[in-house]
């Protein structure tokens, strides 16, 4: 009787060990189950927002490059309109805006300081020479400058001592403390207008004899 009971208590002890194994396995395979439920299949296609917001660089490098071309085409045609502008402006003859400007100094002599008024009378002959005569002027000094007209076969022995007094005398009010009184600004004012007017007059007699030379020889 003792052997049976404890057998019974063996069997139920082992029946309650399998039924909850069963309840186990059951609860977890409805988790999975629930679970699976849950989930949502895969999309096979994508819609317009996550293309966009995957890919957004593609359509921003395609604008940039749109509107770089846009902008290359309207620069283009900026600089022809500014280039057929200043073909339709002729320029105007050196030795004219030079005297212009010489006569535009002389009304203003006694009414500029020395160092502005010798700053503006070199700018404008250098002008004069630069276009005159091809030569680099403007952003040479004053030796420099000399050396470069020396240089030019029009100047040769010609103008020497006047360019060579009108320089030293202009570095010496622009680049000193030494001032100069009315009568020095206007002899440099007066050494200008003669050299402008001396060497156009020498270059319309070069451009004459040239041009008589090929009717003479016929």
């Amino acid at each position: 009787m003792m052997f049976s009971a404890s057998f019974k208590l063996a069997c139920l002890s082992h029946l309650s060990i399998a039924l909850k194994g069963m309840a186990y396995a059951q609860n977890e395979n409805s988790y999975l189950e629930n679970k699976r439920e849950r989930d949502e299949p895969i999309p096979l296609y994508k819609s317009l927002s996550e293309i966009l917001s995957e890919s957004w660089w593609i359509p921003a490098l395609a604008g940039g490059i749109v509107l770089t071309i846009i902008f290359a085409f309207w620069l283009r045609s900026r600089l022809k309109k500014s280039e057929s502008a200043e073909k339709s402006i002729p320029a105007r003859d050196p030795y004219e805006e030079a005297i212009e400007a010489l006569n535009a100094l002389e009304a203003e002599c006694h009414k500029m300081d020395a160092k502005p008024f010798v700053f503006r009378l070199s700018e404008v002959l250098r002008v004069y020479v630069e276009r005159c005569f091809a030569l680099r002027a403007m952003e040479l000094t004053g030796e420099e400058f000399l050396r470069e007209v020396a240089g030019h076969k029009f100047f040769r022995k010609r103008y020497d001592d006047l360019l060579h007094e009108f320089v030293d005398r202009s570095d010496m009010v622009k680049y000193s403390r030494e001032s100069i009184d009315g009568e020095g600004l206007r002899l440099l004012l007066d050494s200008a207008k003669h050299f402008v007017k001396d060497s156009h007059s020498r270059l319309k007699e070069e451009s004459t004899t040239t041009n008589d030379k090929p009717s003479e020889g016929m």
